[in-house]
């Protein structure tokens, strides 16, 4: 005698699986629930990654203009600084009270380009459309 396999039983008891995953997963949807908890958690967990990620890009920036600044600073007491001691030897060259010569026009150039290749921005072309030939001219083209 061979043993019958009861197909009806085995289908009630798929029916009732498949019953059960579909109930698990309408779990997450009912309030209150473990799987709708877990569900939230996850939600949240990705949603302030997200913005963990927002706040690093924003600290980056915050300490690159930090530098930024402090970079600028740093050139701005240079740059007042050479420009003292040109203005002290300027005013205290044994030709300050003369008429502006060659040999002063010179030094004060001398001084104009230690200033523009220390900083190659602050320095100007002339503007030859506005009049202007060059910030130092000499005695003979002072007209």
């Amino acid at each position: 005698m061979t043993a019958r396999i009861p197909w009806a039983l085995l289908g009630y008891i798929a029916a009732g699986l498949l019953i059960l995953a579909g109930l698990n997963h309408a779990a997450r949807f009912i309030p209150f629930t473990p799987q709708w908890s877990a569900h939230r958690a996850e939600a949240k967990a990705d949603r302030l990654e997200g913005q963990v990620s927002t706040l690093e890009r924003e600290a980056a920036g915050q300490a690159e203009i930090a530098v930024a600044t402090e970079t600028f600073h740093t050139r701005e007491v240079v740059v007042r600084e050479i420009a003292a001691q040109a203005e002290t030897e300027a005013r205290n060259a044994p030709d300050a009270d003369t008429p502006l010569a060659p040999e002063r026009a010179d030094r004060l150039r001398s001084h104009d380009l230690r200033l523009c290749d220390e900083f190659p921005g602050f320095c100007a072309d002339p503007d030859p459309a506005a009049g202007r030939a060059g910030a130092v001219p000499t005695a003979g083209s002072a007209g």
